[in-house]
Formats: C-alpha cells, sequence, structure tokens
C-alpha cells in the first residue's frame, strides 16, 4: 500500500459523495460497496471503485446501513460467519470489520442471503461482542 493508493482512494471518495446516488437497499442483500483504502488489518474495496462485497445487517437512518465485508477465501473460527449466497456461492463473514456505511457507498446488488442465515449471522455477530 503506498501514498497514491490512498490519493486515488480520496478522489474517488469524493466523487461518491457529491455526485452518488441512494439506491433502495434491504437486510440480507449482498451489495459491491465501495470500502475504500483502509490501515492496517482493516478490510479494503478492491479495484479502480475499491469495492468489496457486505450484507446488508440493519438499515439505519433512512440512508445509511450496517454491513459486514465478505469474502470467498475460506475461513475458520469465531471471527467469521459461513453461507451460501442465492447464487449457491459459499461466503464467509468478516464479523470483526463491521461498518457503518452510507448508502452512497453501494453500487449494484450482488445477491441475497437466506433468512434463516442472515438470523444466524446477526447471532455469530452478537455472540462475538459478548466474549
Amino acid at each position: 500500500m503506498d501514498e497514491q493508493t490512498f490519493d486515488r482512494w480520496n478522489e474517488r471518495k469524493k466523487i461518491t459523495n457529491f455526485h452518488g446516488s441512494y439506491p433502495h437497499f434491504l437486510p440480507g442483500q449482498i451489495w459491491w460497496a465501495q470500502i475504500g483504502q483502509n490501515i492496517a488489518t482493516e478490510v479494503a474495496g478492491k479495484g479502480d471503485d475499491f469495492l468489496r462485497p457486505v450484507v446488508i445487517m440493519q438499515r439505519v437512518y433512512g440512508n445509511a446501513c450496517l454491513a459486514i465485508p465478505l469474502t470467498t477465501t475460506e475461513r475458520e473460527g469465531d471471527y467469521y460467519f459461513c453461507f451460501k449466497d442465492s447464487k449457491g456461492k459459499p461466503q464467509y463473514a468478516l464479523l470483526t470489520q463491521i461498518r457503518y456505511l452510507d448508502g452512497k457507498r453501494l453500487k449494484y446488488q450482488r445477491a441475497d442471503i437466506k433468512k434463516e442465515d442472515l438470523e444466524n449471522l446477526r447471532n455469530a455477530f452478537c455472540k462475538l461482542i459478548k466474549k
């Protein structure tokens, strides 16, 4: 990671802030979101738009949400929750990376999570924070 990457992310973030729009989104949907370039062990987005898939956990304040970033890289342990998305692809929720995201960061819907899996994901997150 270098200074130019942060500069590129800052320019992309300005465009999103001033010209982005608010999509309609609901809990249980999986979206590509502009997570951005972050520090050290914080999960980051990839590509020119700094995108990463996230599962929407809860809508807040109308146009924002609590979302958990996802990876397709196999992970095990208390910090992860595995499920198959609506396309049948295994996903690993990075529970410790939960984020508050403004809706302008959501770019397009990718898939969904089953209601039962969403409830189990919420329970896994609650169990983690009660440790």
